[in-house]
């Protein structure tokens, strides 16, 4: 089987003009300059809740229904309050703020600059996977960044616009990814060899017209001889339609969190091109997740993908090869922080480890004036080729013979001075083993994670040459390596961070939970020990039956002597009711009592502690606080089935289903059960219950154990406590509980106990696993019962 390449030729970007194809709108050689309809602003109101909506119609020139955006917010620009200094702190594992400036003198500069608080960032995004959107009501967006409080400013530090020239032409908006495929049929008994070349692409936007760049450009070549170096020079471009991609599904949407995904579709039918290859397809699939964790200063992108080559019909006898594959994520960077022209001073992409040893790829990007902020982007796994200076490769477009695969092992580190145009690709050849015959096809599939984001830089990594320590600790400690469980001594378990070990402080219940939470938390304290057991808020706040008075009198009940002392972990934010969360429903950790603040050092890992909060977000505020920064495996429900006042059916909206269990690379973990009390499917039921760690932008780590009503938490928690082991390597767990009914005494009353579990572990950027069926066993409970 004769083997060929893709062979990347350089070629200047939009000065070869060929012939236009029928598939796409006439190419105008002036195309580089033809806007499409600019923002009438950017980003716009897209808080608490993400815009979602139709692209702008001529940001999709191909008829038929424009493809979904949506424009998104992150909560520090609309008043969401994170104390910069302590996040610094948990990030590099330094104990004070003097320890901080004195090793990194930049960090005053920063925190005068911010105030002490935390930024946020907007986003954009599209139903094809691009990080980039103009939706039909005029809202635009990419990727910015604000200070604490402050929307006005996402307009001037849009990513793909310069401040000078008010918003760049949305034609200019170059961000997507391109999935690429070489294959071969070779029929030697009858001397025709094919040589086929797929590039499938969706890159915002490829200069044609405003949008243009989606779809999968085709060249089918047939010869009556090998050949070695092959490469086209004439395409057939398909655009994606409708049909080819689906609507954006959003998952889970809160004032903290967003969780997206979509996915693009599309069987190439080589029979189209020839009709002796009647029979021979290629199907493309893009999968997306996009997860923006709306308190943090970054957003996640989980695309996986996959190439099938397939002969469906046997009057094919000839194999299909499918012999190299290259996915790429492509982006111009406009401009950083306000920068004045289309300009940056550097660009550079690092290869660097996580905290356990794997190695990804880190972009960071400052402007030419004002170099106290750097844009970043990190994927993993690490790329086969990458370039911050891709211009004549970056644009899908008929005028560079689609030449935008980066040449086999290409990889260019840093430029400086001028606008980078960034590809981070991922090529794999197959030699002979990707062969598909009649009724066996072959498929490939990969993955990548994607992290777009904005930091204040405390060090000029520039001319450090290395990554910038704030950043590299970020990506590390809060994507890559979020905290885990782990054993301290022979009796006593912690958590680990990068290596450092830390213990419990406060171990919390919900002051409104079921009295099974309290001995939930008692199993969870055997082994954690924690100081202090805390409530979430003060005790009865909302009920207040201890005063015989409305909750209006939450005052005067918290002064009580007897209750007022009590550790509560929750702020309160208002003096009138519903006093703890804010207008758009947001918790926050207390910085005014003995939980945050003055003793900031006791609950924070540079300290050696942390805190736990066991019980469901419909009884304990605190596990509600800590959904929305457990992306990973956020495992909300419902909450307009929440008793008063905990309905958040207004800014808290979750899938049709109500359920996401786990979304990291796609992989949608949605258990069937149900929250019946007792719950029962027939004569058997399925619990579920997590156990994660969190951290939020304070620095704060919080471990959560619940499960979909009390008897999950309790026997999650039962486990826990006897097989803590199990639960010291990742750092979330899904615990499926298989529920046996039992008779006690028989005929007369039925026992719901639990049987057998299964635990998912779950991380960031490693594939979910699923562990094998364990037994529960519950002698002493269960002897003398008879099962239903």
């Amino acid at each position: 089987m004769q083997k060929f390449k893709i062979i990347p030729l350089v070629a200047i970007l939009l000065t070869i003009v060929a012939l236009a194809q029928p598939e796409l709108p006439p190419i105008d050689p002036n195309a580089n300059i033809i806007p499409g309809t600019k923002a009438s602003v950017l980003y716009g109101n897209a808080y608490p809740n993400a815009i979602v909506g139709k692209l702008y119609p001529d940001h999709w020139p191909f008829g038929g229904i424009a493809p979904d955006a949506l424009v998104a917010i992150g909560s520090p620009v609309y008043g969401d309050f994170y104390n910069l200094t302590n996040q610094m702190r948990y990030l590099l594992g330094i104990t004070t703020k003097q320890e901080l400036i004195s090793k990194y003198p930049n960090s005053r500069m920063v925190l005068r600059d911010t105030r002490g608080a935390a930024p946020g960032i907007g986003i954009g995004f599209t139903a094809l996977g691009e990080f980039a959107a103009v939706l039909n009501n005029g809202i635009g967006g990419g990727l910015a960044i604000a200070p604490y409080n402050r929307p006005d400013v996402l307009s001037l530090t849009e990513t793909w616009a310069t401040n000078n020239i008010g918003y760049i032409n949305p034609s200019d908006w170059l961000n997507g990814w391109t999935l690429s495929a070489n294959l071969t049929l070779r029929a030697d008994d009858v001397q025709q060899y094919y040589y086929i070349f797929i590039h499938a692409f969706a890159v915002y936007s490829n200069r044609t017209t405003a949008g243009g760049g989606r779809g999968v450009a085709v060249n089918v070549t047939k010869f009556s001889t090998p050949q070695s170096n092959y490469y086209p020079s004439k395409w057939k471009v398909i655009p994606f339609t409708s049909n080819d991609f689906s609507p954006i599904q959003v998952l889970y949407d809160s004032p903290r969190l967003l969780i997206a995904r979509g996915s693009v579709k599309k069987v190439v039918d080589l029979g189209d091109f020839d009709p002796n290859l009647v029979g021979a397809s290629v199907k493309i699939v893009v999968n997306w997740t996009l997860v923006f964790p709306k308190a943090w200063n970054y957003a996640i992108v989980y695309y996986n993908y996959s190439i099938t080559a397939e002969i469906a019909s046997k009057l094919l006898p000839y194999p299909l090869y499918l012999n190299r594959t290259a996915f790429s994520i492509r982006f111009e960077i406009d401009q950083v922080n306000k920068g004045p022209d289309a300009l940056t001073l550097n660009a550079t992409i690092f290869t660097t480890n996580t905290c356990v040893g794997d190695s990804y790829n880190l972009l960071q990007a400052t402007p030419q004036f004002m170099r106290n902020i750097t844009m970043f982007a990190a994927v993993y796994p690490t790329a086969t080729e990458y370039t911050p200076d891709g211009l004549t490769y970056l644009v899908p477009y008929i005028t560079n013979n689609f030449k935008i695969v980066l040449p086999t092992g290409y990889k260019q580190n840093s430029v400086a001075s001028k606008i980078p145009f960034v590809i981070f690709q991922w090529s794999k050849d197959f030699g002979s083993s990707g062969k598909a015959i009649a009724g066996s096809p072959y498929t490939y599939n990969g993955g990548v994670m994607f992290v777009y984001g904005y930091a204040y830089n405390i060090t000029d990594w520039v001319n450090a040459k290395s990554p910038d320590p704030y950043i590299a600790a970020l990506l590390n400690r809060t994507v890559f390596n979020p905290p885990t469980l782990a054993q301290l001594t022979q009796c006593q378990y912690g958590g680990t961070l990068c290596n450092v070990q830390f213990s419990f402080k406060y171990g919390v219940v919900g002051s409104l939970a079921d009295p099974t939470d309290v001995l939930s938390a008692a199993y969870v304290a055997m082994y954690l020990r924690p100081m202090y057991m805390a409530l979430d808020i003060a005790p009865n706040a909302f009920q207040n039956l201890y005063t015989g008075q409305s909750t209006g009198g939450m005052t005067n009940f918290v002064g009580l002597w007897n209750f007022g002392g009590l550790p509560h972990i929750l702020a309160n934010v208002n003096q009138t009711f519903p006093y703890f969360y804010d207008k758009f429903l947001r918790f926050s950790i207390d910085r005014e009592s003995l939980t945050f603040d003055r003793l900031y050092t006791s609950i924070s890992p540079a300290a050696g502690t942390a805190v736990f909060t066991v019980g469901g977000p419909y009884v304990n505020m605190l596990t509600r606080y800590v959904q929305d920064f457990a992306w990973y495996v956020p495992f909300v429900s419902t909450y307009s089935d929440a008793p008063y006042p905990f309905k958040f059916d207004k800014y808290y909206k979750s899938s049709p289903n109500n359920r996401v269990a786990s979304v990291v690379w796609n992989n949608l973990i949605m258990p069937s059960f149900n929250t019946t009390w007792p719950p029962r499917n027939g004569a058997r039921a399925t619990g579920l219950a997590v156990v994660s760690t969190a951290v939020d932008p304070n620095g704060t780590v919080i471990l959560q154990v619940w499960g979909m009503n009390t008897q999950d938490t309790y026997w999650a928690s039962y486990l826990l406590s006897t097989s803590l082991n199990q639960f010291v390597n990742a750092p979330a767990y899904i615990i499926l509980i298989d529920y046996n009914t039992y008779q006690d005494p028989p005929g007369v009353r039925n026992v719901n106990l639990p049987m057998s579990y299964r635990i998912i572990s779950i991380w960031t950027y490693k594939r979910p696993v699923t562990g094998a069926t364990s037994t529960l066993n519950l002698p002493a409970v269960t002897q003398g019962l008879t099962i239903n």
